[in-house]
């Protein structure tokens, strides 16, 4: 049973933007790494809670990646790789020079599991790819490819809720089988997700299968820095999908999974903060809707 195991974490705490929906246009008060709008680096506060996490992950993750046990996928956005940045480096000094360990603890940026943006009659914002991020993060894995892309002009909650559940299911299934060819179908394997608030809340209930009738209510957690732990219940059977257009009736994505933890903040000295959840659809989808909202700031308490 290969991948037995999957972790999320939310990122830090970020700097804010600003969206004008009349416009399209997203701006900041000052300018970000990339240069890319609504890819804000990590507030202060955040890059102490992934020094926080780092400790905590570097610790629980050493035996999985001393083994080669661990696959770490993050969204490309800034934001979650400089989360992501203490933990990775510190499992890599901890695995040495071994050249097997450090390709495994490549992260891999997977968009099919990254950030929501609601429905806008604009092309909503994209991360920077894995060769220009490289340069940030040089253990970004350039030869991976997201096996999903979120749509240019964002997305209707359901359809955040399929495509994270797709996703998923495409890269469980993907790491299940680069094991079977390795002859190690035996070994346990964990996977470290980071992410943004929307698509963990939309993850968590894809692994479980537990979708609520409103999309509005409060179930899985995302508080920043937050972890959540999922364990699989069972591989699915020779034949039988990994995902199903009908996956909300499936008890959860690639066999289901159980929640153990969820979005768990014991690990951080400042506990609890900045927890998000769905409210409404946060869509725009034509300007004369658009036109009657004013200028938005989206701090990291308010937004993913």
């Amino acid at each position: 049973m290969p991948v037995t195991q999957i972790l999320l974490l939310r990122h830090g705490d970020r700097q804010p933007w600003s969206l004008n929906p009349a416009t399209g246009e997203y701006s900041s008060r000052e300018p970000f790494p990339t240069g890319l709008p609504a890819d804000p680096p990590l507030a202060p506060g955040g890059v102490f809670q992934s020094e926080e996490t780092a400790k905590h992950l570097s610790n629980y993750l050493k035996e999985h990646a001393d083994q080669g046990r661990l696959r770490i996928y993050s969204s490309l956005f800034y934001r979650c790789l400089e989360t992501l940045r203490p933990s990775v480096v510190a499992l890599r000094d901890a695995v040495g020079d071994s050249s097997v360990g450090l390709d495994n603890l490549q992260v891999r940026g997977e968009t099919g599991v990254g950030e929501w943006f609601g429905r806008a009659w604009f092309v909503q914002p994209k991360p920077g790819d894995a060769a220009q991020l490289r340069k940030f993060f040089p253990w970004v894995d350039e030869k991976y490819k997201p096996k999903l892309t979120p749509a240019d002009k964002g997305e209707k909650i359901h359809e955040l809720h399929d495509r994270v559940a797709k996703g998923l299911a495409l890269v469980i299934e993907d790491v299940d089988n680069e094991f079977a060819a390795a002859g190690k179908s035996d070994q346990e394997v964990t996977l470290l997700f980071c992410s943004h608030a929307a698509a963990i809340i939309a993850s968590g209930r894809a692994l479980t299968g537990n979708v609520p009738a409103d999309y509005d209510e409060i179930d899985f957690g995302c508080f920043t820095s937050g972890i959540s732990k999922f364990v699989r219940k069972k591989i699915p059977a020779a034949g039988e999908a990994y995902f199903s257009d009908n996956w909300r009736n499936h008890g959860g994505v690639a066999g289901g999974w159980d929640c153990e933890l969820n979005s768990d903040t014991s690990h951080l000295s400042g506990g609890p903060q900045n927890g998000w959840h769905f409210q409404g659809d946060q869509a725009f989808d034509s300007y004369e809707a658009a036109s009657k909202m004013g200028v938005t700031e989206l701090s990291g308490s308010r937004d993913p």
